[in-house]
């Protein structure tokens, strides 16, 4: 099953909560060894990492903690680099604006603004992890993020493994966790689980990949005579190619990303259409589910072929005909 990585979040000095979600049913898991332990410090599990997984769900758990699985075996699959972008798409559930809204409302608040859930009182939320955007901004301090709303102020321990940001601005996705059952030794207090930040999520650039150069080992000479078409001409003409940003169905189609025509859909984009407002609407709303759409086709190659071949093949001979890929500058 297909596995989307999550979070890294800190347990002790070394090793990682590592946790993920099932694309195929927006289930959260939480992935421990074959020995029922979290991940090492140098774990190969990393965020926006998706790895097909197969796995035992552990019988043994405690409420709110049901995510808890045991991996059998697991082969990493591809990376998602807009990863706010896609999560957002997903379709799973994510709590918004006032931080009374998480976990179901049902978050205890100690005096000094923390929260947690208490084995004396047993109304828990049917999960431990879940995904929030705040409507104020959260400041760091301390280790801590605060929320400061309206005369109301809560802090969130952080326990992520990404940087410590100052401010982690209102609208972000957030993944939140519920920590693992403590109770102070020598003390009358019941155990607790308390609430932490496992991370945020942001939509990053993917990589140019680099392209090893093989010499020809036995080059053949030129015929003069030889006149290449005009749309192979245009081609070689445009340098270098344009590689700014993921075309994802084209790139998926073509099967791959430097393709000439992936590099012509791109020149199209940002030569035409994005200099007309509806070009720019459709722009947007096409990065909003392509990522998710690219995933859910990638295992389809005869489709991915009629795509190709009856739709995207007709269209970039339109540009073509049209030099809606030149700039007319």
């Amino acid at each position: 099953m297909e596995v989307l990585i999550l979070s890294k979040t800190k347990y002790g000095n070394t090793h990682f909560c590592v946790g993920g979600i099932c694309i195929a049913n927006n289930q959260f898991i939480r992935l421990l060894n074959q020995g029922g332990y979290y991940q090492p410090a140098d774990t190969q599990f990393n965020i926006g990492d998706i790895w097909d997984i197969t796995f035992t769900p552990v019988i043994s758990k405690r409420e709110p903690h049901n995510e808890d699985v045991i991996i059998n075996t697991f082969r990493f699959i591809r990376k998602i680099y807009p990863l706010e972008t896609y999560i957002k798409n997903m379709g799973v559930t994510i709590w918004k604006n006032n931080i009374s809204n998480i976990f179901e409302g049902k978050i205890l608040w100690q005096r000094n603004g923390k929260g947690y859930f208490s084995e004396k009182i047993n109304n828990y939320p049917s999960h431990s992890v879940g995904f929030w955007i705040s409507d104020v901004d959260l400041k760091y301090l301390n280790g801590s993020y605060i929320y400061e709303n309206n005369g109301i102020t809560k802090q969130i321990i952080y326990k992520g493994n990404q940087t410590a940001l100052q401010v982690i601005p209102k609208g972000q996705v957030i993944r939140l966790s519920i920590a693992k059952w403590w109770k102070p030794e020598d003390t009358d207090i019941e155990a607790r689980c308390y609430l932490q930040l496992s991370g945020w999520y942001d939509d990053q650039v993917e990589p140019v990949k680099e392209i090893e150069i093989q010499p020809i080992a036995n080059p053949k000479p030129i015929i003069k005579s030889y006149e290449l078409p005009k749309y192979q001409a245009t081609k070689i003409a445009q340098q270098p190619k344009n590689t700014s940003g993921s075309c994802y169905i084209a790139t998926l189609c073509y099967d791959d990303f430097y393709a000439d025509e992936v590099c012509s859909f791109r020149d199209f984009r940002d030569l035409t259409l994005s200099k007309y407002k509806l070009g720019r609407q459709f722009i947007a709303k096409y990065y909003s589910f392509a990522p998710k759409l690219t995933a859910k086709l990638e295992n389809y190659k005869t489709l991915n072929k009629v795509i190709k071949h009856f739709i995207l093949n007709p269209l970039l001979t339109i540009i073509k005909i049209l030099k809606l890929d030149q700039n007319k500058n």
